[in-house]
């Protein structure tokens, strides 16, 4: 039997049950005002936000302007590109592969599923980032004095010490996991207790420690998972891990409250303290509400409209760093119109516009070079996020 409480149910939680409900309104708010033309770029968008801030937490600081700029390079050079930048593609993989999966809330908190996203994460990286390091960056050996490595989606076997918590011992692993498996069956959980469930699996987790490492990249790559098939359909246009990276402080010390072994009797009948999930419980609810009112601000239509109208028109005078050519203004009224109605073919754009296709041609293709619209011959237009456009469009993002 495991003696450790798995979650606590919403009315445990006091007023933060009615947050919870507010972050449901506003998450289903957001989901049905997000311009449809952008969603996709939004959520590719919101893909590498997820993947800057997991690995951010982890200690790899690559900038997402290097990340936007090699992607691409990078899917095609492999073996010339940086460990760093090999990480967070992985890590992107991994994302796209599951959000494409849909996940069922019968096998979303599975081993089989859980060792999955571990495996995902590390299949194809090269063996120096399988390396086990520890917190010098210096290789680490095993009791028999040989090189720890990564083994993809397989449990660990050795001890292991994260700051002052010391997980399970290895050998213990499989029966935590089971009980994992079992107590966060989404089947089994209702209401507003899947927010209290989510945040407490999400600790759990880390707090069994199950792989030798990349455990934080899977509990995040999980918790994402978990939200969606918890009923939070515009998940995906904002990311929670977002607030954890943006204050690791805060995030590692709230993990730490929870991590506390109970403070006497009145503190829950399990191992761990009832008080220390209850307040990791309410930082979760209290980062996923700021993840979520900051996202709905920043892809507000009529917000995103005017800096739409800012960015264009900084173009066509020439008054944007990063020596971009001039771009002239009928970009904007392009761009927005796509913005508006979605695709079309270019006969309708030219005539929503009102302007000659020779006008419009040279500014298409300029538009299509830098990545502003899809443009492929005999196929409708399509809006893209260019990466030069990024910072412009959404501001304060990374």
């Amino acid at each position: 039997m495991i003696s450790i409480t798995p979650f606590l149910p919403s009315q445990a939680l006091g007023e933060y049950e009615d947050k919870i409900l507010e972050l449901h309104r506003a998450d289903a708010a957001l989901n049905q005002t997000i311009p449809e033309s952008i969603r996709s770029s939004t959520e590719w968008l919101l893909r590498l936000v997820n993947c800057y801030y997991s690995n951010r937490i982890e200690g790899n600081s690559t900038h997402p302007k290097d990340l936007l700029g090699t992607q691409e390079k990078a899917k095609e050079n492999l073996e010339d590109s940086p460990d760093s930048i090999l990480e967070l593609l992985a890590h992107l993989e991994a994302q796209i592969k599951f959000k494409k999966m849909g996940a069922s809330s019968e096998i979303i908190n599975s081993q089989i599923f859980i060792k999955e996203l571990h495996r995902s994460f590390y299949d194809g990286l090269p063996s120096s980032l399988l390396t086990v390091k520890d917190k010098n960056g210096h290789d680490t050996f095993d009791s028999e004095n040989k090189l720890l490595l990564v083994n993809p989606g397989e449990y660990r076997k050795n001890l292991v010490q994260v700051g002052k918590h010391v997980p399970p011992p290895c050998e213990e692993i499989d029966r935590y996991m089971s009980w994992l498996e079992e107590m966060f069956n989404l089947k089994k959980i209702h209401g507003t207790t899947k927010v209290a469930a989510v945040a407490a699996l999400h600790h759990r987790l880390a707090w069994i420690h199950p792989f030798q490492d990349g455990n934080g990249r899977v509990i995040r790559l999980l918790t994402d998972c978990y939200m969606r098939s918890a009923g939070f359909e515009g998940y995906g246009l904002w990311s929670i891990t977002r607030g954890f990276g943006r204050d690791t402080k805060s995030y590692y010390a709230a993990l730490a409250q929870a991590d506390k072994p109970r403070q006497g009797a009145t503190d829950g009948r399990g191992i761990l303290s009832n008080a220390g999930l209850i307040y990791f419980t309410k930082y979760f609810i209290d980062t996923a509400l700021d993840q979520v009112e900051y996202f709905s601000n920043l892809l507000e239509p009529r917000k995103l409209g005017i800096r739409v109208d800012y960015y264009f028109e900084m173009r066509a005078k020439g008054g944007l760093p990063g020596n971009l050519p001039l771009l002239k203004i009928a970009a904007r009224d392009i761009y927005k119109l796509l913005l508006e109605k979605g695709s079309m073919n270019r006969a309708a754009i030219v005539q929503h516009l009102g302007k000659g296709e020779q006008t419009l041609r040279p500014i298409l293709k300029q538009m299509d070079d830098e990545g502003l619209i899809n443009a492929k011959p005999r196929r409708d237009i399509e809006l893209m996020l260019s990466t030069t456009a990024v910072e412009f469009l959404f501001p304060q993002l990374w």
